[in-house]
């Protein structure tokens, strides 16, 4: 097949993992926090250890036109995902959670559910989908810009797009003339 996507090989994961500076681990880890929200038997560190073993194992492998930070945080929301719906299979070991506790685990898992819709609707778009999943790790806009491979016309383009599709698809009455003084 011509179609077929090129992967990095495993030392080449090994070379760019050996690169990765204090401000994407920062990130990385941001996300890893915001992917276990509302999993109290999930660890954040956990979480960025088992993609970077994904990853490093060649289980995960690489396309080689997505950059770092970004498919990181692909690998750690699918297996956030995975352990979401483990954890809604097995029995709750603690069945004394505080009151509090529980609606803080349904607010924060609701809040895990509108991201994933929210994903769901940008997965046509991959470069709308890009700059909504920089925009979850606080990303600066050149940062943005470098590693989606966008010019600052481009990148102003399809954050608009991110923009006016999130809003058809979660605010239908909601006008046009109204989204434009936001």
């Amino acid at each position: 097949m011509t179609d077929e996507i090129e992967r990095l090989s495993l030392e080449e994961v090994g070379r760019l993992l050996g690169r990765l500076r204090q401000p994407d681990l920062l990130r990385l880890a941001a996300l890893a926090r915001l992917h276990t929200t509302g999993m109290p038997r999930r660890d954040p560190a956990d979480l960025l250890s088992e993609a970077l073993a994904r990853v490093l194992s060649g289980q995960r492998p690489w396309p080689a036109a997505v950059g770092l930070t970004p498919f990181l945080a692909g690998v750690m929301r699918s297996i956030a995902h995975q352990w979401r719906h483990e954890d809604q299979r097995e029995p709750l070991t603690e069945d004394t959670l505080a009151e509090n506790s529980e609606l803080a685990f349904d607010t924060n898992h609701e809040l895990a559910d509108l991201m994933e819709r929210m994903r769901a609707a940008l997965v046509d778009d991959p470069v709308a989908l890009g700059v909504f999943e920089h925009s979850l790790l606080q990303t600066s806009r050149t940062q943005v810009m470098a590693d989606l491979g966008l010019d600052a016309t481009a990148f102003d383009t399809a954050r608009r797009r991110m923009i006016r599709k999130l809003h058809r698809r979660f605010y239908p009455g909601w006008n046009d003339d109204h989204s434009s003084k936001s």
